[in-house]
């Protein structure tokens, strides 16, 4: 009963997107001027977000001239399709991707003690170093052979059960995670939430923050760069709940943010890894009958998924191989990823059901391959935005999506290679 239920609703979602690309009312808030869109185009309105949508992995004109002949239209140029491009508005692909968010929202699969857990960090991603990129997100470095680089700050709040992120922004490098955080943060569409930071964040502004807008954290505290967390190594208890001064550092940091410098109630827990460290974690969860030493521990090792997170949207799904040398392109392209991130999430989850009967006597817990699940629905993106034949191509879709598992191992461990030289993606732009 669940899984038919889980597949209606899935189905329904994917109704719902397809009349936001092709039969919305309000398309003429979504495109820059309202005389665009208006004449009959090889690039109509739906094929260009559709395009946008089925991601740059190989090039714009080569994505171009497979994507077109679906909608029995003739080839352009990837000039043409630039400026076609450029007249709708970013708003539709996040208005889009809420869609998907406010779906998973009304019921997230997976909750830990009745809480949601978000996970939140930020990363950053290589950009084409064009002339219109350098002039927005400016130049992160010049090598030695006078070669230089321009990088975005990305940040995610993620759900680390079912693999939504919940939002998400990019933004120039100077703006920092912190910033990003606090943006997302101002009108997250989350009631019952636990969320879980690393020790990037572990500050006494946004613990604060946190506070002030009533949602709990559970965030790691570094013990050689923070005072706080230093003093808090000094007390002879695992577990306790102490008041946080702030320091004058931390005072004028609040103070710049339109915060109040009182102090804080925290409760700090001190977490033992198997190699002998000592994490400090500072939390609002209070009771400690309700969440033991044992239960923030199991928490904050949850945040992992994040991890995951960004492993799929960077190395997987090659987020950096952009197909536009412009900001307004860049900022489209990264929306792109987080729906395309999202709907494989969602039509993921019902071909999880069909793979947890198939694989129910095994000896090991299996669930579907994540990346492969992307190239599927990255396939059929374009057919369930623009042909009715939704029903159809969804069940197709779990169909492959559970063939295709891999098995969970638990407890594996893997040593850190702090040395390891990054592979990075060249734009496939022409």
């Amino acid at each position: 009963m669940a899984k038919a239920i889980r597949r209606r609703n899935v189905k329904n979602l994917l109704k719902k997107t397809f009349d936001f690309v092709q039969n919305n009312p309000k398309q003429s808030e979504y495109i820059a001027q309202a005389k665009f869109f208006t004449r009959k185009r090889s690039l109509s309105f739906p094929i260009v977000v559709s395009t946008i949508l089925n991601l740059f992995k190989e090039s714009v004109e080569y994505n171009i001239s497979t994507l077109l002949p679906i909608f029995n239209q003739k080839p352009v140029t990837g000039a043409a399709f630039s400026i076609a491009r450029y007249k709708i508005n970013l708003s539709f692909f996040k208005d889009l991707n809420k869609i998907l968010v406010k779906f998973h929202q009304k019921c997230p699969s997976k909750l830990w003690k009745g809480f949601q857990l978000i996970a939140g960090d930020g990363s950053s991603a290589l950009l084409p170093a064009s002339k219109q990129i350098k002039a927005f997100f400016g130049e992160y470095r010049c090598a030695a052979n006078g070669v230089k680089t321009c990088m975005a700050q990305i940040f995610m709040f993620y759900d680390v059960f079912t693999d939504m992120v919940i939002d998400g922004r990019i933004s120039k490098m100077e703006d920092g995670e912190k910033s990003l955080l606090k943006d997302c943060l101002a009108d997250l569409p989350v009631t019952k939430a636990i969320f879980i930071l690393d020790r990037g964040f572990g500050y006494f502004n946004i613990c604060k923050l946190f506070l002030n807008q009533k949602k709990h954290f559970c965030i790691r505290v570094s013990v050689s760069n923070a005072a706080f967390g230093a003093r808090a190594m000094e007390n002879p208890s695992d577990d306790f709940v102490t008041d946080w001064e702030p320091s004058e550092t931390e005072r004028k940091t609040c103070r710049d943010h339109g915060l109040d410098c009182l102090p804080i109630k925290v409760r700090v827990s001190k977490i033992k890894l198997k190699t002998g460290e000592v994490e400090i974690l500072v939390s609002s969860l209070y009771s400690m009958s309700a969440f033991t030493l044992s239960d923030m521990s199991e928490l904050y090792h949850l945040r992992w998924g994040i991890e995951e997170g960004f492993k799929k949207l960077k190395p997987k799904m090659r987020l950096e191989l952009f197909g536009s040398r412009k900001s307004d392109g860049i900022f489209q392209e990264f929306e792109a990823h987080l729906f395309m991130m999202n709907l494989v999430s969602i039509i993921g989850s019902a071909a999880q059901d069909e793979v947890q009967n198939k694989c129910s006597k095994r000896k090991l817990k299996y669930k579907y391959n994540w990346q492969n699940a992307y190239r599927y629905v990255r396939n059929k993106i374009v057919t369930l935005l623009n042909f009715m034949d939704v029903e159809h191509v969804l069940e197709e879709l779990i169909a492959l999506i559970a063939a295709s598992t891999t098995a969970i191992k638990p407890e594996r461990e893997f040593p850190r290679n702090e040395y390891k030289s990054k592979s990075r993606l060249y734009q496939t732009y022409k």
